[in-house]
């Protein structure tokens, strides 16, 4: 249905762009203009509907391209390479050989690529020499101006219009990085605004105005879903509360620390605090409109975080205390899931002189999983977390020492109320060595991210190929 809406939302602009009695207003295309021949759509992803396929297909003709470009071909890869620029050769030769010259060193004359890969996140634009002489690619902050365009609807999980963004760019010849064609800032209006003119007067604005009403309706729906949600359970849990802070004030094991009752007090009070949202929503019902809904969603999302946060805290509280309780399921669960994380440090430290203290670890731990019922359950399993930190603190130092990325301040071990959270999670700093090298690998992923936002990589592995064109992160 939405895609439904869009497309005719799109027809509409379109039909009145080109009206006789508005013909004028819009602003002539060049005499080298001309409308695409053919629009090559390539989903290897999976990830267009039909409606995103037939946006492409319909609007990439209307963009005045210069007429060296006789085709347009879009490409949605699953998973690339860190430089995107050697996914979309293999392919070519792999696949589609129409898209490389004959000489097999130059893309295919008359060629205009536009590729976007989801795993790392990548973009890029390719194209034939004539077709980069005539977009004027070579110029310079060119090719950084077209992928600043595709950047915002990218980042917003919109395929299809970051890759519409690539040929409406190229079409532009003001879509330069030194014409403050950035990646940065208010995501609408960048590719409804400065992108979007692209398409020519009034069809530019229904495009537009799809993708706005799109972005309303879902906004409401997600507010009508939380609200609902809201009535359902607040009521109950509020009145469960006192019971569940007595659980909570209750445990007794060194896991339950200080900083870990002042997670619990702050999400408590977090849901306390949801009583005065629920009064300022009293208006609200089932039967009100999307207007009214929209007007309320911020209180909405917050008062639903709140009730979400308290619901997973009372979990994972009521884990912990099976566990101090001596539920030999449970002990036995989270034994398993410390030594699987002892194993993934020593998998990724084979030759450090951290194994034999890993391996002790181990030992020890398969030691208590043969004792559950021990008395001293709980103490003994806070001091296997206490040795394995030290353990990970010093292989995490490793990664990132090899590396050369500093480690980002945003991260911080689950909390109570996080659907992640384990017991120990936290405990005097203790976090697992499968979480801080996932922190390592995104703080990888962010550098490299950053360090080719300021230009693209314009080069490939393949010797001897020298397709124009290039890639970066968005």
């Amino acid at each position: 249905m939405r895609s439904r809406i869009l497309l005719v939302l799109v027809a509409l602009g379109f039909i009145v762009a080109t009206s006789p009695l508005l013909i004028d207003a819009s602003p002539p295309a060049t005499a080298q203009s001309t409308s695409v021949a053919q629009v090559d759509v390539v989903d290897l992803a999976g990830e267009l509907s039909p409606g995103d396929v037939d946006l492409l297909t319909s609007q990439t003709p209307t963009i005045p391209l210069p007429a060296d470009v006789t085709t347009v071909n879009y490409l949605l890869f699953a998973t690339n390479d860190d430089n995107l620029n050697d996914t979309v050769l293999d392919y070519a030769k792999q696949d589609r050989p129409d898209l490389i010259s004959a000489d097999g060193d130059k893309w295919a004359p008359g060629h205009l690529l536009v590729a976007v890969g989801l795993d790392p996140k990548r973009m890029g634009v390719y194209c034939g020499d004539d077709v980069c002489a005539s977009i004027g690619l070579y110029e310079s902050g060119r090719l950084d101006g077209i992928l600043d365009r595709m950047e915002p609807p990218l980042k917003d999980g919109n395929w299809a219009a970051g890759l519409l963004q690539g040929a409406m760019a190229a079409a532009d010849p003001t879509a330069t990085r030194n014409n403050g064609g950035g990646g940065s800032g208010d995501n609408t209006g960048l590719y409804l605004a400065a992108g979007l003119t692209g398409l020519g007067g009034v069809a530019a604005v229904g495009l537009g105005g799809a993708m706005v009403a799109r972005s309303r309706k879902n906004k409401a729906a997600t507010a009508r879903s939380q609200f609902d949600d809201l009535q359902r359970n607040y009521g109950r849990v509020a009145q469960e509360l006192p019971a569940i802070d007595v659980r909570a004030t209750s445990l007794t094991s060194p896991l339950a620390n200080d900083a870990l009752r002042r997670q619990w007090a702050e999400v408590r009070d977090g849901f306390l605090a949801i009583h005065s949202d629920m009064d300022a929503l009293g208006e609200l019902s089932a039967s009100s409109d999307d207007k009214r809904f929209r007007s309320h969603a911020a209180r909405i999302s917050s008062a639903h975080e709140k009730l979400t946060r308290l619901t997973t805290a009372e979990e994972n509280i009521e884990m912990l205390a099976s566990m101090e309780h001596g539920d030999a399921s449970v002990r036995r669960r989270e034994l398993s899931t410390l030594h699987e994380d002892i194993l993934e440090a020593l998998a990724a430290e084979p030759e450090s002189d951290l194994v034999p203290q890993l391996e002790e670890l181990g030992r020890d731990v398969v030691a208590l999983r043969s004792d559950l019922e021990a008395p001293s359950f709980m103490d003994r399993f806070a001091d296997l977390l206490t040795r394995h930190r030290v353990l990970v603190e010093a292989a995490t130092k490793r990664l990132y020492d090899a590396s050369d990325v500093e480690a980002s301040d945003e991260h911080h071990a689950p909390a109570l109320w996080e659907s992640t959270w384990r017991p120990g999670y936290g405990f005097q700093g203790y976090v697992p060595f499968a979480i801080t090298s996932a922190w390592h690998h995104q703080d990888v992923e962010a550098h490299a991210a950053a360090a080719s936002s300021s230009s693209a990589t314009t080069g490939y592995s393949s010797p001897g190929f020298s397709g124009g064109g290039g890639s970066r992160g968005f």
